[in-house]
Formats: structure tokens, sequence, C-alpha cells
């Protein structure tokens, strides 16, 4: 599959870019990402490739911190065991207490994603059957939304209900199936029903890592993968990686007030930057259809 060479190089900006976002705050790859979606070769290509990257950076968030304590324990093997117990203490505390990001509230997840899963089962078949122009005005308005609600700092309180929280999870579940983003939605919820924000970042990605797979899963049974994605991971499966190490390198420089800051601003960017897109997007589709009518 021969790419055009400045959207090969435009897409690794924003695969960086998005990877590098994703690192620092723990979310908005697919955000980001399907903001270029036009830049690949079609949607229907491109959104496994958001899916099967945000799934890497999911595993690679969920375990780096396992990663870490085993590395500290084991530099401290040759310690006598009074000293090896007390500094293994110190370095577990770091890990746990540095946006702890492995801790997951299963009491809370397991309706969720219960749901969610059963959203993603009927999220993949639907977008599948979609057009290409309109796959990608679909893609366009969910990343506005999903950035939009990220945007609002304290949700409100009816929010919180139980019943809005499952309906809420289906819906991500199928978005995140059909077009990779709208992880933002349940994280709103979480946040209104009062959930630990300590456990809240781990909860995410096990909730976005079980609906990606089902999604990839659904494609894949559905024949809708094309041999193309290959060439897609080929060209950017690299920068993406590196753009996740970049951000989580400088996500351990950050203070919390500099990490919110570039959250919410990183956030406004893409809401902006969709309102753009699903204008323009929504008038070539209007023109188009004058044209043949």
């Amino acid at each position: 599959m021969a790419l055009p060479a400045l959207s090969v190089l435009a897409f690794i900006g924003v695969t960086f870019l998005a990877a590098a976002f994703r690192g620092v705050t723990g979310f908005g790859y697919s955000l980001i990402a399907a903001l270029g979606l036009g830049l690949l070769p079609s949607a229907q290509v491109g959104i496994p490739f958001l899916l099967g990257a945000d799934l890497v950076l999911t595993a690679l968030l969920l375990f780096s911190r396992l990663a870490l304590a085993g590395q500290r324990f084991a530099c401290l093997g040759s310690c006598c065991v009074a000293d090896f117990c007390r500094r293994t203490g110190v370095h577990f505390g770091e890990i746990c207490l540095d946006r702890r990001g492995v801790s997951v509230d299963w009491r809370v997840l397991r309706p969720l994603l219960a749901a969610g899963l059963l959203g993603a089962a009927c999220g993949g078949p639907l977008a599948v059957g979609l057009d290409e122009t309109t796959a990608r005005l679909v893609v366009t308005v969910a990343v506005l939304g999903a950035a939009g609600v990220a945007l609002v700092r304290r949700p409100p309180a009816w929010l919180a209900d139980r019943r809005i929280g499952i309906a809420v999870a289906a819906l991500v579940g199928g978005l995140i199936s059909a077009f990779a983003v709208g992880g933002p939605l349940i994280s709103a919820w979480l946040l209104a029903s009062g959930a630990e924000r300590h456990r809240l970042k781990g909860t995410l990605a096990v909730f976005f890592g079980a609906a990606d797979i089902l999604g990839l899963a659904g494609r894949g049974l559905l024949g809708a993968i094309e041999p193309g994605l290959w060439d897609l991971v080929l060209l950017y499966g690299v920068p993406t990686l590196l753009g996740f190490a970049a951000g989580t390198l400088l996500s351990a420089r950050l203070s919390p007030e500099a990490w919110r800051r570039l959250a919410s601003g990183g956030l406004a960017g893409i809401a902006a930057t969709g309102l753009v897109q699903a204008l323009v997007q929504a008038l070539g589709k209007a023109f188009v259809a004058l044209g043949h009518g």
C-alpha cells in the first residue's frame, strides 16, 4: 500500500504527539490520533490501528509500574535483610503513591465492564456498515463530544446515578469498539459517582483495554480488518512507542499543577480542532449531497 510521503510524515507527528499526551496524562491517545484519521488510507483500516495502538499503550501503562517495582527490588538484593526491608518499603511506597497507576476498583468496574462489553459487541458491526465519509464525520463528532465532556472539571451530581453509569458504559463500549474514541464520557461518570481518584487511571485502563480487545475481535470475525493494517503498524508503531516513552519521562518531571494545565489545555485544543473538522466535514458532505441533487 503506497502512501503519500507528506501524509506519512504528518501522521508520524500526530501519533507521536498523541502517544506522548497519553504518556503524560494516562488518556487521550485515540482522541488526538483520530483527528489525523484523514491522513490514513481509510477509516476502516485506520480505526483498527488506533484500537491496537491504544491497547498496547494501555498494557504498558498498567504493567510499567510493576516492572519498575521489580527492577527496584532487584537492585536491593545485595542489602542485608533489615536494610532490604526498610528500603523496599520506601521504594514500594514511592511507586504506589506516584499516581498509583495500577490500582483498580473492581467493585465499581464489574458492572461497567459488563455493560461496556455488551456495547462493544454491537458497536463494531454497526461501524463496519458505514460509508467512508460518514465514518470519518462520526469519528470527528465523537472526538468533539468526548473532549468537551472531559473539559468539565466537576460533573453534575445527578450523573452519579448507577443506571446512568451502566448506560454510559454501554455507549462508551460501543463508541470505542466502533470508532476508538469516547473514553472521557465514562471518566466523567466515575468522577461524578465519587470513585476514588487514585484508582481512576487503572480502572479506566482495564475498561478501555477490554473494549479495544472486543472491538478488534469483532472486526476480525467480520473480516473487516484490511491487510493494509500491517503497513500502518510498520510505519507508525515505533513513533507511537517513542512518543509514549517521551510522555512518560515528561510526566515524572511535571508538578501536579503543570500536569493539570497540560491536560486541560490539551483537551481544549482537541475540542477546538474537533469542532473545526466536524464543521468542515459536515459542510463537505452537504455540498456533495447538493451536487448529486
